[in-house]
């Protein structure tokens, strides 16, 4: 059973304000060892001390944000579904603290989940009117994890229906609103995921790419995103267009939140057997635990000139981006400017792509985990429904003409084979100048009109068809107040070197930009213990 999100939350609007006044008041005669710290902008750690103290609940935090929700959704569109179960969850957390105490720093923390990942809180549909109210038989693996460490399934947010896209459209959800312009596209495919962590409709979210999809609506929302290494995070549970490409990572709205959440997302699972390549690789301990204010001090960081587009359309970014590099010399990196694979590597991108020839039998296996009561078992099934986005006909058509995954045709082992050749320039070129990382722009150009892609000459791929490991972190905005990112690429598995050198830029600049257009509501503010 679920109800949309608009029916269920629609009277904590007044309700909220009421507890906020009967409530609050008491906690501000707790005296100077508070302060009070507005809703968008407590950390997670700042939430966990907080509950610890009784100045909150998880409860009351759920009904915070289901209030958010309920007040602006109706124009952003990001959120799908409401967990109906969500207090529930939040009320038997809220009594587990209190009787053994927390089982990590997620713990009654809420977030929201793309829907294409599994969980059996809330529908799992894929934003797809044929699966609207199915639910999957168990959660995705990821989701399982950050559920054992205490996290609240709260919703599942829009997105590009099936990720085939990068607008943020879907048949059950509609188009995704860009909260800073609505005339202009919020990323894609984990629109809503983006949105609605943006504009606090949750602590932190999950979204999935298989190009650029976490990524791409991160960076649109002034948000810190990880898409990693292929094979660290499971991917059993995910709706994904290629099961050799597809990945799933955090969105969060600081570097610390996101190395939070991917720390209890990690390792080796039976159901993805890519996770066998994460067998000794794992961190010794958490990587928020190895986060270093001081980490650009030394760090030898390579300036990835291959994506840095040519032309006169990309100066203004390339620019700013050009400047943030200037800003981390000064904090003591050292920078290695001019790095190159010494091919054209953007033009050779769309030869590096295997997912469109992997969707078919991907999405089989997918509807084949879902059990009997799903109501298509196969892509031929629900294109003779139609109850799916009508753009995407023309591309299912050609799916199905193509056949399943052509594992003897040439043109796809050429692909696979492209991507391995890539994979390996990359980490050849960083061991040449022995580099930690490679810096660039996430893309060299802002968000476009919504209604269109937000690919072609804002995509950047090469972490996705490499499998090798990124982080976008806020780098101011554009000339239009538009945000933009830069972004830190890495050897597989060096996810806390990226982590921690993020979050010694994000520290030393603090770029994040929130929409000025969905301000706090009344009440909005949690008590935090000024020394935990």
């Amino acid at each position: 059973m679920h109800m949309r999100k608009h029916s269920l939350t629609r009277t904590l609007t007044c309700t909220w304000s009421i507890l906020i006044l009967v409530v609050g008041l008491p906690l501000w005669s707790k005296g100077s060892g508070y302060q009070s710290v507005p809703l968008g902008s407590a950390t997670i750690k700042q939430l966990q001390s907080a509950l610890d103290a009784g100045t909150i609940t998880s409860e009351k935090l759920v009904q915070m944000y289901l209030t958010r929700i309920s007040t602006y959704d109706e124009q952003l569109k990001s959120v799908i579904v409401v967990a109906t179960n969500a207090l529930d969850q939040a009320r038997a957390l809220d009594s587990e603290r209190k009787i053994s105490g927390k089982r990590s720093l997620l713990h009654g923390i809420p977030m929201v989940f793309k829907d294409t990942v599994d969980t059996i809180d809330a529908p799992t549909a894929g934003g797809c009117l044929g699966l609207a109210g199915t639910y999957p038989l168990d959660d995705a693996t990821l989701v399982r994890k950050l559920k054992d460490a205490g996290v609240i399934v709260l919703a599942k947010t829009n997105l590009d229906e099936f990720n085939r896209g990068a607008e943020g459209l879907s048949s059950l959800g509609g188009q995704v609103i860009n909260p800073y312009d609505s005339t202009r596209n919020p990323g894609g495919s984990s629109a809503g995921t983006g949105v609605a962590v943006n504009c606090w409709f949750a602590t932190a979210g999950i979204g999935t790419e298989t190009g650029a999809s976490i990524r791409s609506p991160a960076s649109n929302n002034s948000l810190v995103a990880l898409a990693p290494t292929q094979g660290l995070i499971s991917r059993a549970g995910l709706i994904a267009i290629s099961f050799t490409q597809d990945r799933g990572g955090p969105h969060a709205r600081s570097v610390e939140d996101a190395a939070i959440v991917a720390s209890h997302m990690i390792g080796l699972d039976s159901e993805d057997l890519f996770t066998h390549a994460s067998i000794g690789q794992l961190p010794k301990v958490p990587y928020y635990e190895s986060l270093n204010i001081d980490a650009l001090k030394g760090a030898r960081l390579g300036v990835f000139r291959d994506l840095f587009r040519k032309g006169s359309e990309f100066e203004e970014i390339n620019n700013l981006i050009e400047a943030q590099i200037q800003w981390i010399g000064s904090q003591g990196a050292v920078i290695m400017d001019g790095l190159t694979t010494g091919m054209d590597l953007v033009k050779f991108f769309p030869s590096a792509r295997a997912s469109n020839y992997e969707f078919r039998e991907a999405f089989r296996g997918y509807l084949a985990s879902r059990g009997p009561n799903t109501p298509f078992a196969s892509l031929e099934e629900l294109y003779t429904s139609g109850q799916f986005l009508p753009k995407l006909a023309t591309r299912y058509a050609a799916d199905l003409a193509a056949g399943p995954t052509p594992e003897f045709d040439p043109a796809y082992l050429a692909r696979l084979k492209n991507r391995e050749t890539v994979r390996q320039m990359i980490i050849d070129l960083m061991d040449k100048y022995q580099v930690d990382a490679l810096i660039h722009p996430f893309k060299s150009l802002s968000a476009p009109p919504i209604g269109t892609s937000d690919r072609g000459p804002r995509d950047n791929p090469v972490s996705a068809i490499t499998g090798l490991p990124a982080i976008v972190v806020p780098a101011g905005v554009n000339s239009e107040g538009l945000p933009i990112s830069i972004e830190l690429l890495g050897r597989p598995f060096s996810e806390p070197t990226l982590f921690s050198l993020a979050y010694a830029y994000e520290q030393s600049t603090r770029h994040r930009t929130p929409p000025p257009k969905f301000p706090a509501l009344m009440g909005e503010s949690i008590l935090v213990p000024n020394n935990p």
